[in-house]
């Protein structure tokens, strides 16, 4: 029974992150200096170390530095399609939903696919044969600094616009 349990509960904590990242790129939310940096931070220290593990191929780390760079253009364009407000209440913003779901599911339907070949490609392995390393693939490295060249760009253009505003005096 423990030996079941371990993936869907796995599977169940995937399913909530992706959900909690999907409601994020929705609707309006308040802009939270703190989350935003912690963010930033997380993002940046996952992609340092991503470029760390891709030294030895440069492949791969062509792969994930033309995703951060192309990344970082998308969170431009990102950061021109958000809507922000400042009100007596604070600061908030509403992104612009297309494009951080669309990259998010990228990045899902990315990792499902390769965890799917992973373990399809685990049956047919001999045991003299190590199974190949999960984020070994330039298509897949791509994308994650895809994503990650998003937030990071995102999330420092919302940092910096929680500093730009003052609340209004008059709400109307």
């Amino acid at each position: 029974m423990t030996g079941e349990a371990v993936p869907i509960l796995i599977g169940g904590l995937f399913a909530w992150s992706i959900y909690r990242r999907v409601r994020r790129n929705i609707g309006r939310q308040k802009l939270r200096p703190r989350r935003i940096i912690t963010s930033i931070t997380i993002f940046s220290v996952i992609g340092v170390l991503l470029a760390a593990g891709s030294l030895q191929n440069p492949n791969l780390l062509y792969s994930l530095s033309g995703g951060l760079l192309l990344g970082g253009v998308l969170g431009v364009i990102g950061l021109r399609l958000t809507r922000f407000e400042t009100t007596a209440d604070g600061h908030f913003y509403t992104p612009n939903a297309h494009i951080g779901v669309a990259l998010s599911m990228l990045l899902v339907g990315r990792m499902i696919y390769r965890f799917i070949l992973l373990n399809s490609s685990m049956g047919a392995l001999q045991a003299n044969h190590p199974p190949p390393p999960p984020l070994q693939s330039p298509l897949t490295d791509f994308i994650i600094g895809l994503t990650f060249g998003y937030y990071i760009v995102y999330y420092i253009g919302l940092f910096v616009h929680t500093h730009d505003r003052k609340p209004d005096a008059n709400p109307n």
